[in-house]
This record gives C-alpha cells, sequence and structure tokens, in this order.
C-alpha cells in the first residue's frame, strides 16, 4: 500500500536564514567561526531570491545534456503542448530554463561530504554515528547544487485542483537515498522519501509552491530516483508523468557515466511504473494461489474479453443448432427418395 505522508508546505526564508538547516552541516558545538553580517546577508540574498521565486509562463525549454554542481534547481510539472510533463526547472544561471529530465545530472561533489551526526534521531539515514554521506542541504551550500520541487509553472496553477502528488517508486544506486525536512523547531526531522522502504512513497505539494529539503546519499556513484506526478485538475481529469532524477554523487563520479548507464535503462512508462507500485506494495501472500485450470480460464477471458462459460454456452447452442439442421437434412433426403419411387 502506498504510504501517506504529510503535504509539505513552503519553507519559510525566516526559518531557513536562521540556522535551521540539518545538523548533518553544522553542531552546536563546532569550533567554526559564524560568518560576518555582510556574508550572511549575501547568503541570504541568494535564498530569498530562489524561495521566492515567480516563473514565467515565457521560460523556454533548453535543449542537449547538461551536468549542474551549483546553483538552484526544482523539478516539477510543466504543461508541453497541452501535455503534462515532469521537468526540471534550471535556474543556476542567469536566464532560468526548463529541461527534459533525461538531459540534467545533479552533480554532488566531494565538497557535499559531511559526517553523520551522534544521533539517534537521525538513525534512518542508516550509517554509522561519524562516518561521511553526502549532503544536498535543505539550505543553499557554497559549491554544491541545491535541488527542490515547485508547482508554479503558471499554467500548471490555472489548471490544477487541490494540488499534486510526488510518489517515489524507485531508487537505483550504489547506496541509500534519503529525503528529509528539518522544521526549525527543533522537533524531530521528517522524513519524506527513503529508498530503504519497499512501499511507494508520496509526497503532497500544494499549487504554486516551492519547497527545499535535504537529500542524503550514503555512498558515492550513480544514482536514478524514479519519480511520478500525478494530479486531479481542475475539471476532474487525471494527469500523470514518470521521470528519472539523475545524480552523480562524488567527485569521481563522470557526468558522462551517468548518461551512458542512463541510456542503458529500461525506458519508462505510466504503466511500467504502475506495476511496480503494484509488485512492490503487495506482499506474495496477499496474492492467492490459483490452479491451472483457473489459470488458464484467466488468460482465455483476458485474451478474448469473453468468459469461458460464455464460451461454453454459445459451443452447446452451436451444437443443438448443428443437430437441428443435420435431422432437417436427413428427413428432406428420405422425402425425396419416397418421391423418386413414387414417380417410378
Amino acid at each position: 500500500m502506498t504510504e501517506k505522508l504529510p503535504y509539505v508546505r513552503s519553507l519559510t526564508v525566516a526559518a531557513l536564514v536562521t540556522g535551521m538547516c540539518m545538523p548533518l552541516a553544522a553542531h552546536a558545538d563546532d569550533a567554526t567561526a559564524a560568518p560576518d553580517a555582510s556574508a550572511s546577508a549575501e547568503v541570504k540574498s541568494a535564498q530569498e531570491k530562489a524561495l521566492e521565486q515567480k516563473i514565467s509562463s515565457d521560460e523556454p525549454i533548453a535543449s542537449g545534456r547538461v551536468s549542474i554542481d551549483a546553483g538552484h534547481v526544482d523539478m516539477g510539472p510543466k504543461f508541453i503542448d497541452g501535455n503534462w510533463q515532469l521537468m526540471v526547472h534550471d535556474d543556476s544561471t542567469a536566464n532560468p530554463v526548463w529541461r527534459m529530465m533525461e538531459d540534467v545530472v545533479l552533480v554532488g561533489k566531494d565538497a557535499a561530504k559531511l559526517p553523520v551526526p551522534d544521533d539517534e534521531r537521525y538513525s534512518f539515514v542508516d550509517a554509522a554515528p561519524g562516518s561521511d554521506v553526502y549532503v544536498i542541504p535543505q539550505t543553499e551550500a557554497e559549491g554544491v547544487v541545491w535541488p527542490g520541487w515547485n508547482t508554479q509553472d503558471p499554467a500548471v496553477v490555472e489548471a490544477l485542483g487541490r494540488g499534486v502528488t510526488l510518489t517515489l517508486d524507485r531508487v537505483e544506486g550504489p547506496g541509500q537515498l534519503t529525503v528529509y525536512l528539518e522544521n526549525g523547531n527543533f522537533s524531530a526531522p521528517q522524513v519524506l522519501w527513503n529508498s530503504n522502504t519497499p512501499e511507494s512513497q508520496d509526497i503532497w505539494v500544494e499549487p504554486n509552491t516551492h519547497t527545499h529539503a535535504n537529500w542524503v546519499f550514503t555512498a558515492p556513484g550513480a544514482y536514478f530516483v524514479t519519480v511520478t506526478a500525478h494530479a486531479t485538475l481542475a475539471d476532474g481529469s487525471e494527469v500523470a508523468n514518470t521521470q528519472r532524477i539523475q545524480f552523480a554523487i562524488g567527485s569521481q563520479t563522470n557526468p558522462e557515466d551517468v548518461f551512458a548507464q542512463a541510456d542503458q535503462l529500461e525506458p519508462l512508462t505510466a504503466d511500467s511504473a504502475e506495476a511496480a507500485n503494484d509488485s512492490a506494495s503487495t506482499p506474495d501472500a496477499a496474492v492467492p494461489a490459483a490452479d491451472s485450470s483457473d489459470s488458464a480460464e484467466a488468460v482465455s477471458e483476458e485474451r478474448t474479453g469473453i468468459s469461458p462459460a460464455l464460451i461454453a454456452g454459445i459451443v452447446a447452442v452451436l451444437a443443438v443448432i448443428g443437430g437441428g439442421v443435420a435431422l432437417m437434412m436427413r428427413k428432406s433426403a428420405a422425402d425425396q427418395r419416397r418421391a423418386q419411387e413414387q414417380i417410378k
């Protein structure tokens, strides 16, 4: 069964710029000197700009493969020629553009490595305290890509009903991926996605929302994160699109190798993602065993669209009709012989 997680509102700038980022990035007993006021103002300005972004309807769709190792990017739905598509909104350069998911690799270099805190609240990371993991933080860090998600495309905002569900379908990679929020009120972290969880996991996103979270990878290498964005629009129609978010984690992981590995993966379809979700969420014990006759009948009905019982009935009726026709033909032949004998 799909795990329904609490919806996520966009984080306030105030919470982000007052040090409420993940403890993996900083500890209260760190000896590092606090940044000066001018540096804080610059960081605040950059984060405010990103978090208060407004997306224009005329932002172009860029072509060609790119790797992004720093700056602000989001995944989000967009309508292309009336078709719902999960894409990357690339705000890492001066002029924001939309990109197809398969054209982008997000790079987390060794600058993203941080030690796991000795805190039971972060046991979900599934790495020993003090060991290094790769952290793309909830707040922007220098030299580290800053991915989030949004529902801000103007056509999407206009068409949406209550909101969008982002479903984690699958993670392929050498380690564990965890995506979680620090709420900034000393409460426990809110885990959104965890690749060790076998069931698919949902994030509910309201219209015109922009959010960032912490992305933690326990090992370097190529990661392919399969996500489905689905929604019920205001007119009652259903839309869905499944894509892979591509990561190159660690400085030794070449983005070009990630693209090459992606080219070898099975193409994604909505049907294949739904089948993967169903198989992951349905235990084998919950599927009743069927004997061979039941299986044969099921296959017959699936291929013909007609139940075996109905087929048997049709065959029986045809047999009766055929028998009647044969009897009539035999009677007609006997009558003809008698007529010929009378003529003689």
